[in-house]
């Protein structure tokens, strides 16, 4: 049960940097791809599609097998986040921010171990 705990505890960090992220784009022109807020959403919808399909099909159903596509949605998901650590409109305290939302990412994702179940 500790383990659920964990993983629902890292979902939410996850949506929580999905509304965060919302606020990183910028109408400069020389951004990088992903960093215009109208694009960042467009781009993660993949990720977070399939993380939102994974996390609900293991609470509904918590065998090993989906525990372990859980998991990989999410190391998915934090992949595809990286990139946007280079988007110019975040920086200073919204970089220091962002940055502990991956590391806490990291530092749940292995701490969730699905062989428990």
């Amino acid at each position: 049960m500790n383990n659920f705990k964990k993983m629902f505890y890292l979902s939410a960090l996850i949506l929580t940097s999905s509304i965060y992220l919302s606020g990183c784009g910028s109408s400069d022109d020389d951004e990088p791809s992903g960093c215009n807020s109208l694009n960042w959403s467009t781009e993660l919808s993949t990720e977070i599609t399939a993380l939102t399909t994974a996390f609900t099909t293991f609470g509904q159903n918590p065998t090993q097998a989906n525990c372990n596509n859980y998991r990989q949605s999410i190391v998915n998901y934090i992949n595809a986040l990286r990139p946007y650590g280079n988007c110019q409109a975040l920086s200073g305290q919204s970089k220091d921010e962002w940055q502990k939302l991956i590391d806490d990412y990291e530092d749940n994702l292995g701490a969730m171990d699905c062989s428990e179940i």
